[in-house]
């Protein structure tokens, strides 16, 4: 199989029904016949190719002598090749224009266009030292070709975190993400489980010291420790909100937005054998990575189920309640980057309405004298700070509660909400809140 054409598949499938890049790539055919070396090179060519779309195109574009758009085909092609020649020093610049021609003229309608494929690569190539910049007079347009985002998204920044302050979140948006693997709180020791992993690993980090760097990019199903389950995939900032809603041994806890599982599994550990933990998810294929994950994790004390979070499906009421709402999770773009594509400026509003249900469902399963626990990946302060005044404006029976002293100080405001930065924490963005309901 020609991973070229595998890439090129996967970005025709999103380009004509965009949704999460992940799935998409696990279920093309042609994705899994390829070797591990072949599908590390798609996975970088495609998150890479999506992160840096609007800077390729507005290069591509400046390079062709037609003025037309040009063919969706055509320019997916030039993508390919440009990314791999700008961004990609181990691939061989003539290489990367051989292989763009070759895949031209195996495309019956842009076969025509071979030519044209061989000029605009080599201009490229020629140009690579000194390529076009964007001579916009609009800061935002300039600064969302430079660095690949959308416009109206860049405005949203500039406005409230300054020059700066923005230039550095669109830098760690187009970073290749950092992966970790979270080490069980039971079974292997720390110390059997740091020799085991010192070969992959660097050094343990965040909530419990539970997280560790993988020194490389490593295909998941080639790492022995996570296929007989001692650890999961998880980014610390997710750890941080698990710390930030503190389950205790022996307690209940709903986690009302649960799939794929990450930080249901850490509750689950953290509750016990005699606590309980129900997990609910409206998504029945995210579920199902949930439940695979924790019968890999061998998770025993979890009950999953499907249901809307705005109209769960579970009775009676439990000492701690999550919300880890759907959001436009401008937070985590660098690990998600078609998710910049996706965003419009209308959906902040309509997530924060969502986000809004989803609360005032949850305040009615939160037991008196127990915890409410708000968390986003958002960055914005309507569906975080915003939906958390609207909420205790409406349920005067909740209150802000302190966090737990677990949390270090660099990650809270002066609310006391967890508020995470890429640009200034150097990990995913998140936001917590920890609420608690009065006793009667």
């Amino acid at each position: 199989m020609n991973p070229r054409k595998t890439t090129l598949g996967i970005l025709r499938h999103f380009d004509e029904k965009p949704g999460a890049l992940e799935p998409i790539i696990h279920n093309d055919a042609s994705f899994k016949l390829l070797d591990y070396r072949d599908r590390r090179f798609v996975y970088e060519m495609v998150f890479g190719i999506m992160r840096r779309k609007k800077t390729l195109d507005y290069i591509i574009k400046h390079f062709l002598a037609d003025s037309k758009e040009p063919d969706p085909e055509l320019l997916r092609i030039l993508r390919l090749g440009a990314y791999q020649i700008i961004y990609m020093d181990k691939i061989p610049a003539h290489a990367a224009v051989n292989e763009s021609v070759k895949s031209a003229k195996s495309t019956p309608s842009v076969r025509h266009a071979s030519g044209v494929v061989n000029a605009v690569l080599r201009r490229v190539i020629s140009s690579k030292r000194n390529l076009p910049v964007p001579g916009s007079s609009q800061l935002g347009e300039k600064l969302s070709i430079q660095y690949s985002h959308p416009a109206w998204m860049v405005e949203r920044w500039l406005a409230r975190y300054g020059l700066g302050k923005t230039k550095k979140l669109l830098e760690f948006n187009n970073q290749r993400p950092q992966t970790y693997l979270r080490r069980n709180l039971r079974g292997l020791s720390k110390q059997q489980f740091e020799m085991d992993s010192t070969p992959i690993c660097g050094s343990s980090t965040g909530f419990n010291n539970l997280y560790y760097p993988l020194k490389k990019h490593i295909m998941p199903e080639r790492i022995a420790l996570l296929r007989e389950g001692w650890c999961t995939i998880q980014a610390p900032s997710s750890g941080w909100v698990v710390a930030m809603m503190s389950p205790e041994p022996g307690q209940s806890v709903y986690d009302m937005c649960a799939a794929p599982g990450g930080k249901t599994s850490l509750m689950a550990e953290m509750v016990g054998a005699t606590g309980a933990v129900c997990a609910s998810d409206s998504n029945f294929a995210r579920l199902g990575t949930l439940v695979e994950n924790l019968e890999r994790l061998k998770i025993r004390n979890t009950y999953v189920f499907a249901a809307d979070g705005r109209r769960p499906c579970v009775s009676g009421q439990f000492d701690s309640v999550l919300i880890d709402a759907p959001c436009t999770a401008t937070g985590v773009f660098h690990r998600h980057p078609e998710a910049r594509w996706l965003r419009r400026k209308s959906d902040i509003e309509q997530m924060s309405l969502l986000q809004g249900e989803l609360l005032n469902s949850a305040a009615e399963l939160v037991v008196p004298g127990g915890t409410l626990t708000y968390a986003t990946c958002s960055l914005e302060p309507e569906e975080n700070d915003e939906a958390i005044a609207r909420f205790l404006a409406l349920h005067p029976e909740f209150s802000r509660l302190d966090p737990p002293r677990t949390i270090p100080a660099r990650y809270l405001d002066l609310s006391g909400y967890l508020r995470i930065l890429p640009h200034e924490h150097d990990i995913d963005g998140m936001f917590a809140a920890r609420l608690s309901k009065k006793r009667k």
